[in-house]
């Protein structure tokens, strides 16, 4: 009963952790037969190794190992995925097979080399790797954390975990809490601190069910100013019209002086041209009706701009918004355009 409970305990924790392969007997619990199926599936990946065929030799070395747990024949599956550019996965199994020769080389001291080769193969490649190292505050047994969405075990969690160069996004999962995520990018070969309180996410905690946080109530839109965004078309109708009635007015004082002079210079020249000795008076006469004249223009276009720039500003928005008016200046004339 109690080898069943280990057993069902044990496949329980390989199906919880998907990366996690099928390990071999000890080396030294092996049978000769275990040995020998190990050693022929060994002996195969090497073959595939040495002529570059990554593929089979990785599948060779794994189905060795599966067998018989060697480190031998971890270091070669470690050799083979840095062989493949899998580097993150080289640098963890060359750990594995470092940690797992050094506790059988008591019992057999030729170990001891697959473990000296294991941790210096595993220092080359680093530089062209790099690291995160956590720190996760305030954590319950129930949080959870993940490094490019693959589950890091919890006794894991305070050593450097090595990563693909690049963005690298890490997420922090406490029940209760919204889940933290935070994206960090990493050069090869540094190692960059992070530290991550997992009971105070950006979001807050969720109420006692767990369920998702309630929506947030909707900015209320302010609709009491019906001149939103108008208010300058007032005092551009003010200014419009009171340059129209500083017009209209020039145009009123100057046509009189213009006609008052007209009419003295009717009454001296009678129905023939005037003599020289009344030019003076003649072109203050012109200069009176010219000045008129330029009164009148922009007296009709300063009463006509600010007349459209009031019903602009009291239209209502939806109105105003298709509406538009603008003077338009040029070589010898001004005018007024405008849709209403």
């Amino acid at each position: 009963m109690r080898t069943k409970i280990l057993s069902a305990i044990l496949c329980a924790t390989l199906l919880a952790t998907g990366s996690a392969r099928a390990a071999g007997v000890d080396p030294a619990n092996a049978t000769p037969v275990e040995r020998e199926q190990a050693q022929e599936h060994f002996l195969k990946g090497k073959k595939a190794f040495e002529s570059s065929d990554m593929t089979t030799a990785l599948e060779q070395f794994r189905a060795s190992l599966e067998i018989v747990a060697s480190p031998n024949a971890r270091l070669y599956v470690a050799r083979t995925l840095r062989e493949l550019g899998r580097l993150v996965e080289a640098y963890e199994e060359f750990g594995r097979t470092a940690a797992e020769a050094k506790e059988l080389q008591r019992e057999d001291g030729r170990y001891g080399k697959a473990a000296q080769a294991a941790l210096a193969e595993r220092a080359s490649i680093a530089p062209q790797i790099a690291f995160v190292k956590l720190t996760i505050k305030n954590a319950n047994d129930s949080t959870t954390v993940n490094v490019q969405g693959a589950p890091l075990v919890r006794a894991g969690w305070t050593d450097p975990v090595p990563v693909k160069p690049g963005d690298v996004e890490i997420e922090v999962v406490t029940p209760g809490v919204l889940p933290i995520r935070k994206t960090i990018n990493l050069r090869a070969g540094k190692s960059m601190p992070l530290d991550v309180d997992a009971m105070a996410p950006g979001g807050g905690a969720l109420g006692g069910t767990g369920g998702p946080p309630a929506p947030a109530e909707p900015t209320p839109v302010a609709t009491g100013d019906a001149h939103a965004g108008r208010h300058w078309m007032l005092p551009a109708a003010i200014a419009g019209a009171g340059v129209g009635v500083v017009g209209m007015i020039i145009f009123t004082a100057a046509g009189v002086a213009s006609n008052g002079t007209y009419s003295d210079l009717q009454k001296q020249c009678g129905a023939g041209p005037c003599p020289s000795s009344l030019a003076g008076e003649v072109s203050r006469g012109k200069t009176e009706q010219a000045v008129a004249n330029t009164g009148l223009v922009f007296g009709i276009l300063g009463l006509a701009a600010g007349a459209a720039f009031f019903t602009l500003w009291v239209l209502p928005h939806k109105h105003a918004s298709a509406a538009s008016a603008s003077i338009l200046v040029g070589p010898g004339s001004l005018g007024l355009a405008g849709t209403f």
